[in-house]
């Protein structure tokens, strides 16, 4: 299939870190064969190349490539060798590293709700595995790409911690309710664990049979991701307090 110019919409970015993952991909997309978007390179270019924060964090070949088809020019003939689109995917993506960098870090300085929440206390308990889910789901979900993998992780984690005190999971359940639940409502934290253990059942998280609900807009899932993390965090802080007792 031939490669073809279609332009995307571009409403469904929220940030300047996102703006530049799109130009990344995008310019790896016209560089390994597939679809690409011109309209927007120029966009995107202009955006970053006007700000006096990234203008010098942007790959050099952005500056001087004032199109998409002068980038095409400039990397066919850098990488030609058996192999290139590798290459080139390679050396787009850590061209990219600095000014990715600077925006990730601005996003987090910035106070944004959203990532700040996902960027609480590193998780310690007793049980490694769970602390890598939770881990991995909050890095993933950095990524705009990535969210939904970063949900499915952070369910993962939860039907893990509800096995934390024990096999039969009901049992465990019960008892991690009761711990955090302490000076407040257990009925409240009881029906949370039952409504997102619904949720996970239901919709299109961990299962993808084809009765499932499918959820397809990031908003929903950043609603799902936030209210699944802060239930975890209440649960691996109340452990973290029991075990250092």
């Amino acid at each position: 299939m031939a490669q073809e110019d279609k332009y995307e919409s571009l409403e469904y970015l929220r940030n300047d870190f996102e703006y530049a993952v799109h130009l990344q991909n995008n310019i790896i997309a016209r560089a390994t064969g597939k679809d690409f978007d011109s309209k927007n390179y120029k966009f995107i270019r202009e955006k970053f190349l006007t700000d006096i924060n990234t203008k010098d964090l942007l790959p050099d070949f952005i500056r001087t490539c004032r199109d998409i088809e002068q980038f095409w020019q400039f990397i066919k003939v850098k990488f030609s060798d058996k192999g290139c689109y590798d290459q080139r995917r390679s050396f787009i993506l850590e061209s990219f590293q600095n000014v990715l960098n600077y925006l990730e870090e601005k996003e987090l300085s910035n106070g944004s709700s959203l990532i700040k929440l996902a960027k609480v206390e590193k998780a310690l308990t007793i049980d490694q595995e769970l602390n890598i889910l939770i881990e991995e789901a909050k890095n993933r979900f950095k990524n705009p790409n990535d969210k939904k993998i970063a949900l499915k992780k952070l369910w993962d984690a939860f039907e893990r911690i509800k096995t934390y005190f024990g096999t039969n999971k009901k049992l465990s359940s019960e008892q991690l309710v009761k711990l955090i639940s302490t000076s407040f409502d257990e009925n409240f934290i009881d029906n949370e664990f039952k409504e997102l253990t619904s949720i996970g059942n239901n919709y299109n998280i961990r299962h993808h049979e084809q009765d499932k609900i499918i959820i397809s807009e990031n908003k929903h899932i950043e609603y799902l991701f936030f209210r699944m993390i802060a239930l975890l965090n209440l649960c691996v802080e109340n452990i973290h307090e029991r075990e250092g007792k």
